[in-house]
């Protein structure tokens, strides 16, 4: 069969676009070894516009990368974990490809050992046949005294050619089965050729990975490294100010305990004078409320006697008694008159209020 057949056979049982040239993309490169192209496929196809090919091309090269995509575990894991599966898949590949490879050469030795004894049946088949001609021959010189020999020669001939067929088809069979292992041979070769670089490009980027890692891991071992060492540094200084400060606070607390001693003694003498001064300032505020009543009392006395006294002198000066004060009235005037004057404002000390100080 040929490629144009299977399109058209495959164009039977597809009928979507997309669908269809993807098909045709896995016929040509599994199949019959062709990389396909967007120009091949729509000269192939002819279905659809030109950008159909090509996406149906990049969908077929994805679905191929991500069905031999060899995968080592998930992004997280570490980059030896990572390494060591890497290595564990190209080890995997390479032994199943020994392994192809050695079951290929074996099949490759069968079949030229078959070959070989093919060959060598072949070979003997021409001598045997050689050998019959040349009996013919004798056998036809002598046909007279060999007649029924003849007969059994040329049955003998039909068995050797009959032989000799099969033996010819054997080697066709050999030599197509020679032929499909040698593309299968070229197949595989193609293939390997293509994995191994693909996981030499893998291993060189998963190296620079590991080394950026690497490089990485060691900066941030170096700042931790500083960063630990300004924290035991800032640690030693907090623990010798933590020491100064609890010694500064010992003498302090000694200090503010003596102190509070001496303020809680001069605080209970305080309070005792103080006991003293508002008993000495309640027997003064008595006094001075006492001399106050007092002093109001005469204040008073001696507005009255004064307004007496005017009153008098206006009478005396007018030469007639006051027409309201009979003798009785002038006789209590001249009374009032020597009793003020005889008050005695001596009798205690006036003390004088501070100014703002309520009686």
């Amino acid at each position: 069969m040929t490629l144009e057949s299977d399109i058209e056979m495959v164009r039977e049982r597809v009928s979507d676009t997309q669908a269809l040239y993807r098909e045709v993309c896995a016929l040509m490169f599994f199949r019959y070894g062709e990389t396909p192209t967007a120009n091949r496929l729509y000269q192939l196809v002819r279905k659809g516009s030109m950008s159909a090919p090509a996406k149906a091309l990049r969908d077929f090269w994805v679905e191929v990368r991500e069905k031999t995509r060899v995968d080592v575990g998930r992004p997280d894991l570490p980059a030896e974990v990572a390494a060591a599966a890497g290595e564990l898949a190209a080890n995997l590949w390479r032994l199943s490809s020994d392994a192809a490879n050695a079951g290929l050469e074996v099949f490759r030795q069968d079949a030229q050992a078959e070959l070989a004894a093919a060959r060598e049946r072949a070979s003997n088949a021409e001598l045997q046949r050689t050998e019959a001609s040349r009996k013919a021959e004798q056998a036809a010189d002598t046909a007279v005294a060999l007649g029924q020999q003849i007969g059994a020669l040329e049955a003998r001939l039909v068995e050797l050619q009959t032989a000799n067929d099969m033996l010819t088809k054997q080697l066709a069979l050999s030599k197509e089965e020679i032929a499909a292992g040698a593309v299968a041979l070229a197949d595989a070769r193609r293939d390997f050729a293509e994995e191994l670089a693909k996981l030499r490009q893998s291993h060189d980027q998963n190296e620079q990975r590991l080394a950026a890692a690497e490089k990485r891991a060691l900066l941030e071992i170096e700042s931790e490294r500083a960063a630990a060492a300004r924290v035991r540094k800032e640690w030693q200084a907090i623990n010798e100010r933590t020491t100064l400060v609890e010694a500064e606070h010992r003498s302090e607390r000694d200090a503010l305990r003596d102190a509070l001693a001496t303020a809680k003694a001069e605080l209970a003498a305080s309070a005792a004078r103080c006991s003293e001064i508002d008993a000495l300032s309640a027997e003064k505020d008595a006094l001075l409320a006492e001399r106050l009543a007092a002093s109001e009392l005469l204040r008073q006395r001696v507005d009255t006697l004064a307004l007496r006294l005017e009153a008098a002198r206006a009478d005396t000066t007018l030469g007639r008694p006051h027409p309201h004060l009979g003798r009785r009235s002038r006789s209590r005037v001249k009374a009032d008159a020597q009793g003020r004057a005889s008050i005695d404002l001596s009798g205690g000390p006036f003390v004088r209020r501070p100014s703002g100080q309520k009686p």
